[in-house]
């Protein structure tokens, strides 16, 4: 992990430097996360540092949490490319989960733009397709890593000043398929607002090409220093990114930056179809725009299992030219027809409960996708009013503990889900006050209908 964390700081709930936890030393913090604190430790049985996790208390209480953290940590030091940092071991002591992870000493690469400002494209599609190696390897071990933003890459600092290696970190968002059933819920939209694919915000399928989009967000920060479609609201944002035309990088980074536009623009491309098939093919066409040059390598798929891209939606090309916005927009394969428009919409409510989920939660939310409005009376919307005659109005309980909450729509004969909670859900309930409810208070939802409760911690909402 980073030698600098985005986060610092002495807080409570800190292991002091010195003290000696699982056979490591704890030598000072390096940030803390919404999972856990990092440190810089020494494992003492090598002699080595390491850059040690500790997971928060209140998350590891729970037998289904402690099955995920085993289940991710497998999956993670499954993982061997030199691109990627490397996950030495993990393990319980004292009631407290840990992970220990090579220590990279350098920046990640959004406090290296925010110090230093853009950079120029030769250097951001060099470390781009360094990031994209580490990607094309947790693909073809059949992951989506979900999370791929410039906080999660590691840029190692050479002793003269200049770019070292960069690794991709943070496994705690990827999704072992095929090997956390019973794990994971089924659905989860899992990621991080301002680099999320439209497919992943709608809660449909993901596959190595959401990662891709991604890391052409990562790659359009990198040269213009702000994130995609900036200055705008969360619901705003995520209506960009599924209905408006990548933004231009020669627009936001100077004409400097103009040269990696077709890539940002294949690579942002609505339709994972036409994407890069790969995250290399995205790195291998970022080199070669920068320096002026073609793109010689053919393009191929290397993700195996669910990561793969389903046959039906994979289009790829001998060579990688500079498509278009037109071309991105309208060229769709046959089987994957636009959605009908009440599809779009229902979909489009959808990502508007990730909006309300991220505004609590920051940058993770899990949320599932069919449409809120399932089960709420014939208006169909968040009415304020009473409600059909027929219908349960919904109470308002905002501020009300979880736990009290449920317990309150059970009585009057609804069902309720949980939405937030952090990505391994609620532990413990009367721990989460409920922010907000879909349907809102005071609409009419039908008998044994399902609301949906936002929630957080207390001093969140």
């Amino acid at each position: 992990m980073s030698v600098q964390g985005s986060i610092g700081g002495r807080r409570h709930g800190e292991l002091p430097g010195g003290t000696v936890f699982a056979g490591y030393r704890i030598e000072r913090t390096l940030g803390r996360g919404g999972m856990g604190i990092i440190y810089l430790a020494r494992e003492l049985g090598l002699d080595r540092v390491v850059a040690l996790k500790v997971i928060r208390p209140e998350l590891a209480g729970e037998a289904s949490y402690r099955a995920r953290f085993r289940s991710e940590s497998r999956t993670a030091a499954s993982i061997e490319h030199p691109r990627v940092v490397t996950v030495y071991g993990a393990g319980e002591r004292d009631g407290l989960l840990y992970v220990a992870m090579r220590y990279i000493r350098g920046k990640d690469l959004q406090l290296l733009i925010s110090a230093a400002g853009p950079l120029s494209p030769d250097r951001a599609a060099a470390l781009i397709a360094q990031v994209a190696q580490g990607l094309d390897a947790v693909h073809a071990a059949g992951l989506v890593h979900r999370d791929v933003k410039p906080a999660n890459v590691i840029v190692a600092q050479e002793e003269a000043g200049e770019d070292g290696p960069a690794y991709l970190t943070d496994f705690g968002l990827a999704k072992a398929f095929a090997s956390t059933a019973g794990v994971t819920a089924t659905g989860e939209v899992i990621g991080t607002l301002d680099y999320m694919a439209p497919e992943q915000i709608e809660a449909g399928r993901v596959d190595a090409r959401t990662d891709v989009y991604a890391l052409g967000c990562v790659l359009f920060h990198a040269v213009t220093g702000s994130v995609p479609f900036t200055g705008r609201e969360s619901s705003a944002k995520l209506w960009a990114h599924i209905n408006e035309p990548p933004p231009r990088a020669g627009s936001a980074g100077g004409k400097a930056a103009a040269v990696l536009d077709p890539v940002i623009r294949r690579a942002m491309a609505k339709h994972p179809a036409n994407r890069f098939p790969s995250a290399g093919d995205l790195g291998r066409a970022a080199l070669a725009a920068a320096r002026g040059e073609a793109v010689t390598e053919p393009e191929h798929v290397v993700a195996e299992g669910e990561a793969a891209p389903l046959p039906e939606t994979l289009q790829l090309r001998t060579e990688a030219p500079a498509p278009d916005a037109d071309e991105l927009e309208t060229s769709v394969p046959t089987t994957e027809k636009r959605r009908p428009r009440k599809r779009r919409r229902r979909r489009w409510i959808a990502a508007v409960v990730v909006v309300l989920a991220l505004g609590g939660l920051g940058a993770v939310a899990a949320v599932e996708g069919p449409s809120v409005l399932d089960g709420v009376g014939a208006s169909g919307g968040d009415t304020a009013g009473g409600g059909r005659a027929d219908g349960i109005e919904v109470p308002s309980l905002a501020g009300e503990q979880l736990d009290v909450a449920e317990q309150r729509l059970d009585d009057l004969g609804l069902d309720s889900e949980r939405v937030g909670g952090g990505l391994f859900g609620v532990l413990d309930p009367s721990a989460w006050d409920v922010c907000d409810t879909i349907p809102a208070p005071g609409a009419s939802a039908r008998p044994g209908s399902t609301v949906r409760l936002l929630v957080d911690r207390p001093d969140v909402c």
